[in-house]
């Protein structure tokens, strides 16, 4: 069942993506919004708790923005909501325009995309495995179901803000909590000193993680060099976020199919990314909004280039392109699968570069407000490959690609990691590339 042309369609009704479809609404576009889920920001109902980072609602519940999110949503002029629809196909037509499947048939047609499809809590197979009903929690579900927990001994895996936060929550409420991390504490410096203020919390910190965490008994058991074998109640992994594979897998055979490069920049094919999927800030809701807006003037960009135009003065000299280098930086990082491997850092090379893109042709001395700092870029490296244990070689490339990438200024980054130790007769080593070259 074919329908209209749209001028954008949004893959994901959460507040990035209601954000964009209420920018172009009263742009007076005809706007398409899709989603799996039954309603708008589906996933902030289950977050029930009081935040103070969305400036003017220092004491709402995420729960309550989101249905007041939702509400607003739902009254947009000239936008069609395509409700409890999973994302089925996409493909890329002759003259341009998208055909985004779903199910039971239904076809819809776009001349742009933006994909708002946010991101859902990292479960490294190590330690949540194939069956759910024996896993750990991960951050969402430890939100939802920490009230009801009943007392008892508690591990929390993790050194980011819901580590420090869960920590410092279930300990006020009678749990003997153990947060432990490989690394330092990452999460915001006012959650590391209410931690720190709490008491019946052990803290963990610069410590190779367990080599086995499993269900046992109704409750969990670890195994670590550190501690040999430990039992808890419960047990959640708090390892950060990641973003839902399968549309973009869908994005990349449509690219393919039609004769472009998937990882060549997606703007010019009309595909546009909003919110947390972006990777460009801290999961927030503020952020999702702001990146919301953000992705639907670049659409407005796209379908009308001319309205959308600036006038720019004239413009100094301009070097190419310019590229940062930094070759054979050698540290230890947790990294690999095997119990040895968990047990401690393992020797790594890392080389990197990251394409800035066209740069005035001007001496300005010592400014290093105008240059990307090597010495940042350098720390950066090593503190996503220290902070926390990693499964996959695979995994930390894009880790370290999707960080970089968020620096001002860089158009595209190229990262190698090779791992020094793994044979005698050779090195073995990934390579991976993203942005723009």
């Amino acid at each position: 069942m074919a329908h209209d042309l749209f001028d954008t369609l949004i893959v994901g009704a959460g507040p990035a993506g209601c954000s964009a479809a209420s920018w172009a609404a009263q742009m007076g576009w005809r706007v398409a919004v899709v989603d799996r889920a039954a309603q708008p920001c589906a996933t902030l109902a289950g977050l029930d708790f009081e935040q103070g980072w969305v400036l003017g609602h220092p004491h709402a519940a995420l729960r309550e923005l989101g249905t007041a999110y939702a509400a607003h949503a739902r009254q947009l002029p000239g936008v069609e909501w395509w409700l409890g629809h999973a994302l089925a196909g996409l493909s890329r037509n002759t003259a341009g325009h998208w055909q985004v499947g779903l199910g039971g048939g239904v076809a819809l047609g776009a001349r742009s995309l933006v994909l708002a499809t946010g991101v859902r809590p990292a479960r490294p197979m190590a330690y949540f495995g194939t069956d759910p009903a024996v896993a750990p929690m991960d951050a969402v579900s430890l939100t939802q179901r920490r009230s009801g927990l009943a007392p008892g001994r508690v591990l929390l895996l993790g050194g980011g803000d819901n580590a420090l936060e869960n920590a410092a929550w279930l300990a006020r409420r009678g749990h003997a909590v153990t947060v432990w991390t490989h690394g330092d504490w990452r999460g915001q410096a006012q959650l590391v000193a209410a931690l720190d203020r709490t008491p019946g919390v052990v803290q963990r910190r610069h410590t190779p993680l367990p080599t086995r965490l499993q269900a046992e008994g109704g409750g969990f058991i670890t195994e670590s060099a550190s501690f040999g074998r430990e039992t808890f109640d419960h047990a959640a992994v708090l390892f950060g976020y990641e973003r839902d594979p399968a549309p973009w897998q869908m994005l990349a055979e449509a690219l393919h199919t039609s004769g472009l490069a998937p990882g060549r920049p997606i703007e010019p094919a009309g595909v546009f990314v909003a919110g947390d999927v972006s990777g460009r800030g801290h999961p927030c809701v503020q952020t999702a909004l702001a990146e919301g807006v953000a992705a639907a003037r670049q659409v407005a960009a796209y379908l009308h280039p001319a309205s959308m135009a600036r006038t720019e003065s004239a413009t100094p000299a301009t070097l190419n392109s310019q590229i940062l280098q930094l070759s054979g930086l050698r540290f230890g990082a947790n990294l690999g699968v095997l119990a040895h491997e968990r047990e401690g850092p393992q020797p790594i090379q890392v080389d990197a570069e990251l394409n800035l893109g066209a740069q005035p042709a001007l001496a300005r001395g010592a400014d290093l407000t105008h240059v990307l700092d090597y010495r940042k870029v350098r720390q950066i490296i090593i503190d996503e490959c220290t902070a926390e244990h990693t499964d996959l070689l695979e995994s930390l490339l894009a880790k370290l690609c999707v960080r970089l990438m968020r620096l001002p200024g860089v158009q595209g980054v190229r990262i190698r990691v090779a791992k020094l130790e793994i044979f005698d007769d050779c090195e073995v080593a990934i390579r991976c590339e993203a942005g723009e070259w």
